[in-house]
């Protein structure tokens, strides 16, 4: 179909969160498969090769399957190969429930000991589902070992951050005192006979289970890959509570069921499936899930925090809905039409593809300082026991040396070049590239730009992708902890010989201040209310500089904040327009709606 397609996609784009498709595994960043089917149905016709270099968890590959085509992933990170080969590489379903009862069955006895527990309402057998442990921390004042639990939870739900001694009184923040090992305060136990289930203090028999899987006991392999504290993610907090490997983010009891499951996933048949479901419960069933009196707090994505109140959940009960939701994957991937291939490579070298042998790409590259990816797959690559060689990650990290892979905005842009090069160079004459991106910082869009122009590709078209639920960068911004942006353009680039040269020397004319405020004016008169957040205001005049040629220096999210804040009203999250606001917009943005 290649050179078919004369015109850009022009719909701005809409992907909900709640598919199998989408769930079965959690990814750093993950693009809603349903919102690239349209992208993809738009410039191929069935049986195309669709590219994606950067290919993350997989789903331009699952959106390739659902839509008929052929699917071809690369990534630098064993973790995102792994976790996008379990998402499209077909799996018998019969076999794979099979292998799962199989590997339950065998551990049935491990589970029993390791969680097996009475009901206090009809004593029959329980097993407990969650365990809650909590910080020691001792007073600065007196010495006295203190629980985080007993000292920081308020009489109205709250945790507070100052801590007061129960035993001399003395007021201070857990930053400032030592930290010892953790106490369980609290167990959530499901019974196996009246099905009941109760949250209640551990008893002492499940206080002694808790504190029984030492880790010299366990015989199966686990990893004790280096958590170096060189790494972008690591504080002194991993230091203050002893975190120095993988295996120090589990508790002892997590830790020897994981290593017994690990080692069955790897010796059965179904390895991929089982590795797969084993792989996207570790963050769950590691000490990072957070415990919060009002809600379940999920794993902070994009960091390796652990809080001082945390859960333990039950790696069994886990791994069985995992397992169901995996062998549901497995059925829903064979009712697909398409194919997929999963390679892992740098997308600045794709030297398994041909010159012009790719009809279109769908990618999503790191977005320079947005997140570091090869510390945020940490614990799967630990066990993958497989880590990614960060010489080629396309991050901006200036905090770490180059031998340990720091790099500047312009090494960043240099990678983002070399990619985009080899994005051209695959792909056939007339064909199309989309870009997901977005970056609060106005010195990286003009690095991607550059990055862009330096290739034989020219940009056509940008629109807008709303993910429906926010990234845990967006929950930030929305609660006023990170001013980021946390709507998603999609750059339409076109393969033309010498088009990016000729695109640029056409454009003259910049756009001024007064430019942008009439267009956002214009489009703040038909804008639902998520399209008049500050967020997608910022993803909209990014797409008005991006289509104008013009410079991005100035419109820094911050800096589009506050010229947002100097001529409209704000108002119960959404900004409009003022009664002496600007007259409709003069500019019009392609694919604004």
């Amino acid at each position: 179909m290649s050179g078919a397609v004369t015109e850009p996609y022009r719909r701005e784009i809409v992907g909900a969160k709640g598919s199998i498709f989408y769930r079965a595994h959690s990814y750093h960043t993950k693009v809603p498969p349903e919102g690239i089917v349209p992208v993809i149905e738009h410039y191929t016709n069935p049986g195309d090769t669709v590219l994606d270099p950067f290919c993350g968890s997989g789903m331009t590959g699952v959106a390739s399957l659902l839509t008929g085509r052929k699917g071809v992933l690369s990534d630098l990170s064993p973790a995102a190969v792994h976790i996008a080969s379990g998402y499209t590489v077909p799996n018998d379903p019969a076999a794979l429930a099979e292998a799962a009862r199989a590997l339950l069955a065998d551990l049935a006895d491990l589970e029993q000991e390791l969680y097996g527990t009475k009901c206090g309402r009809c004593t029959g057998d329980a097993r407990i589902e969650y365990t809650v442990w909590s910080d020691t921390v001792v007073c600065p004042g007196c010495s006295h070992e203190v629980l985080f639990w007993d000292a920081a939870r308020q009489p109205d739900g709250t945790i507070s951050k100052s801590l007061v001694c129960p035993l001399c009184s003395a007021s201070f923040r857990k930053g400032d005192t030592e930290i010892r090992p953790g106490a369980p305060v609290l167990v959530s136990v499901g019974c196996l006979s009246c099905r009941s289930r109760e949250q209640r203090p551990l008893t002492p028999v499940e206080m002694k289970i808790a504190h029984q899987a030492h880790r010299s006991d366990i015989t199966d392999w686990y990893p004790t890959a280096p958590l170096e504290s060189w790494r972008e993610m690591w504080r002194g907090q991993h230091g203050k509570m002893g975190i120095a490997t993988a295996a120090d983010f589990f508790t002892d009891r997590n830790l020897r069921a994981l290593a017994a499951v690990w080692k069955q996933a790897n010796a059965s048949p179904e390895r991929l499936g089982l590795r797969f479901a084993t792989t996207a419960i570790v963050n769950r069933a590691s000490r990072r899930y957070q415990w919060n009196p009002k809600r379940p707090t999920n794993v902070l994505s994009g960091t390796l925090y652990i809080a001082s109140m945390t859960y333990e959940f039950n790696v069994f009960s886990l791994l069985r809905r995992k397992l169901s939701a995996v062998i549901q994957l497995a059925k829903k991937v064979g009712e697909t039409q398409g194919q997929c291939s999963v390679t892992r490579s740098s997308a600045t070298d794709l030297n398994h593809l041909q010159d012009q042998s790719i009809d279109y790409v769908f990618t999503d590259p790191p977005f320079g300082a947005n997140i570091y990816y090869s510390d945020a797959s940490f614990l799967w690559e630990a066990w993958l026991d497989d880590f990614t060689d960060t010489t080629n990650e396309a991050i901006v990290s200036t905090s770490l040396t180059a031998q340990n892979g720091g790099k500047t905005l312009n090494d960043y842009e240099k990678l983002m070049a070399a990619s985009f090069g080899e994005i051209a160079r695959v792909l056939k004459p007339g064909a199309w590239a989309s870009v997901m991106f977005h970056s609060s910082d106005d010195a990286v869009w003009s690095s991607l730009e550059r990055a862009i122009e330096s290739a034989d590709l020219t940009l056509e078209s940008a629109v807008a992708f709303d993910k429906s639920q926010p990234s845990f960068k967006g929950v930030k911004q929305m609660t006023n902890q990170e001013r980021v942006s946390s709507f998603d353009l999609v750059l339409h680039l076109h393969s033309t010989a010498g088009g990016v040269a000729r695109r640029r020397q056409a454009i003259t004319a910049s756009v001024a201040e007064q430019d942008v405020l009439e267009a956002i004016a214009g489009h703040l008169q038909t804008a639902t209310t998520r399209q008049r957040s500050t967020p997608y205001l910022h993803s909209f005049v990014m797409r008005l500089l991006l289509e104008r040629g013009a410079s991005f220096a100035g419109y820094s999210y911050g800096q589009v904040e506050v010229l947002l804040s100097k001529n409209f009203l704000f108002e119960k999250g959404a900004w409009s327009r003022a009664q002496t606001s600007h007259s409709p917009a003069s500019i019009k943005i392609e694919g604004t709606v």
